[in-house]
């Protein structure tokens, strides 16, 4: 019995270790013979910061991801990608490769939801499920390694929330999670709603409101210097520069600004994104006929439901259990998801529902209790078919499969 015990531990193991070499192998190929987008917006960006310039120069402009106001071109995301690059586009110039952002969110990511499925009393083995799944089972995966401007700002955000997450669990100082709440603001301005799950927690009393005022803090020092920030570009202190997005009318997308901006009439179609959208299949002919070709699917460019990039979260319908910060999860979740299905946009050109990023952190964090004490075979199941489908499919929008052929 003690033999056949270790066996099936031994096997366990093994089975990690070769998802995990997997995983690496796969993102290797996305960074290289995968890569389908060469922006380097937030590089350029980062050169003019060097020069004490906050408009892009005016040679090799990017046609998307930029605001144009009285003859000058600006990045309408936050500034803080560009400030992460600028020790390295000092010393080698724009063509620094600002792909490195995500890569980077992956990895710290990683890590810290390592962290934090070991506080939740997790084991080893299972904390490492726990962070493959985050990283390579999620739309983190494909906004990670696309180097597409858009979906670097938005991984990019998704670590410091998650940091916030750790520093308050582990009852760090209140300065620190506040910190790391400043930095993501400072990615997407919408994260600072983010702080709404601290607020929750001020509520139910287990946490100070001395605590919550530190919290805010280097919050509200962020907003300050965005606010500064855009006054600099557009003369107002809440022009972000959406509104001068040289690419709003692009077609299909500029479409549904007919209906507003914001406005209710683009929820649905942004839940059908998130919640039922399925992947198409890979026609043989696409001149007619129905003969599918290996690997027979591909995802829709208008995204696809969360159940085939992350099965995990399946859970959440068919096992949910209430955990200590269901609630405040809850809650968060909710506000953060109310501007993203608000939105206009609902992110063409992307592998599953990528604004998704800006309340993944909590939809784990709603999800941990269901999985609790350990996770079953068939969690485990579900996190491989996640990777999978990620590792397999997030160059499908292009019907390219680096996967299984390098040179298309």
């Amino acid at each position: 019995m003690q033999a056949l015990s270790f066996l099936k531990h031994r096997f366990g193991t093994m089975v990690l270790v070769f998802v995990i070499l997997f995983c690496l192998y796969s993102t290797f190929l996305y960074l290289t013979a995968g890569q389908r987008g060469f922006d380097k917006v937030l590089s350029q960006l980062s050169l003019q910061f060097t020069k004490g310039h906050v408009a892009l120069s005016i040679y090799n402009l990017p046609v998307r991801d930029v605001s144009a106001y009285y003859n000058n071109y600006y990045v309408y995301f936050g500034p803080l990608g560009s400030i992460l690059l600028m020790p390295f586009v000092y010393f080698f110039g724009d063509n620094f490769p600002q792909i490195t952002i995500g890569v980077s969110a992956m990895l710290i990511s990683f890590v810290t939801v390592y962290f934090i499925s070991k506080k939740f009393k997790f084991n080893r083995i299972d904390s490492l499920w726990l962070s493959l799944f985050f990283v390579f089972s999620t739309v983190l995966f494909s906004s990670g390694v696309i180097n597409i401007t858009a979906y670097q700002v938005e991984a990019l955000g998704v670590p410091f929330i998650l940091l916030a997450i750790w520093a308050y669990l582990t009852k760090r100082n209140s300065f620190l999670t506040g910190l790391f709440v400043a930095l993501a603001t400072m990615t997407r301005i919408t994260l600072m709603f983010s702080l709404v799950f601290f607020f929750v927690e001020l509520l139910r009393k287990k946490l100070s409101i001395k605590q919550f005022a530190i919290m805010l803090i280097p919050v509200v020092l962020a907003l300050v210097i965005l606010g500064g920030y855009n006054f600099k570009r557009f003369h107002s202190v809440f022009e972000t520069g959406y509104n001068y997005n040289i690419s709003t009318k692009d077609f299909p997308i500029g479409q549904n600004l007919k209906y507003g901006d914001k406005s209710i009439m683009q929820i649905p179609a942004n839940l059908y994104s998130f919640l039922i959208r399925s992947p198409e299949p890979l026609l043989k002919d696409k001149t007619g006929g129905f003969v599918l070709k290996f690997p027979y699917l591909k995802v829709s460019p208008w995204g696809v439901a969360l159940w085939f990039t992350s099965p995990l979260f399946l859970l959440l319908l068919t096992k949910f259990k209430k955990g200590e910060y269901t609630f405040s999860a809850a809650v968060t979740t909710i506000v953060l998801a109310t501007p993203v299905f608000l939105w206009y946009s609902i992110g063409y050109a992307q592998i599953g529902y990528r604004y998704a990023l800006d309340f993944l952190p909590f939809l784990f964090l709603l999800l941990i209790p269901s999985l609790l004490p350990k996770l079953t075979k068939t969690a485990v199941l579900l996190i491989i078919l996640g990777i999978v489908f990620n590792l397999v499919y997030t160059d499908s929008i292009w019907e390219l499969y680096p996967l299984f052929n390098l040179y298309h």
